[in-house]
């Protein structure tokens, strides 16, 4: 699946440089410190905090920094290593933000303290 993946990426890269969006899509040297690789939502599974990813028959032992909000489900998981051999994850979730009733006017300040304050 990340090989699918990245090709899907180099097929957006190159409909961007043909519409005149964006340069010439540059390729990554083999001697670059980080490798990543990135999974779908049909190349993992997440449940109950345990995250499998395709074609592994056991969960991943992950060390998780904080917990997912409730009712957020991953859509993409990014496994990437750096240069000391450190593995890590990212799931990239969409969040679930609750509207509250509101009469009058709104301002909406992003602010460097938090992400929005109404």
């Amino acid at each position: 699946m990340p090989l699918q993946q990245a090709l899907r990426h180099l097929q957006t890269a190159f409909v961007n440089f043909w519409e005149k969006r964006a340069g010439y899509p540059t390729f990554k040297s083999k001697k670059r410190s980080r490798r990543s690789a990135e999974y779908t939502s049909s190349a993992f599974r997440y449940y109950d905090g345990r995250l499998t990813l395709a074609k592994m028959a056991e969960p991943l032992t992950i060390v998780w920094s904080r917990p997912l909000p409730e009712g957020a489900t991953p859509s993409t998981v990014t496994v990437s290593q750096d240069s000391a051999g450190r593995w890590f994850v990212s799931l990239l979730c969409e969040d679930v933000i609750e509207d509250a009733p509101v009469s009058g006017a709104v301002g909406i300040d992003a602010g460097l303290d938090s992400l929005l304050a109404l």
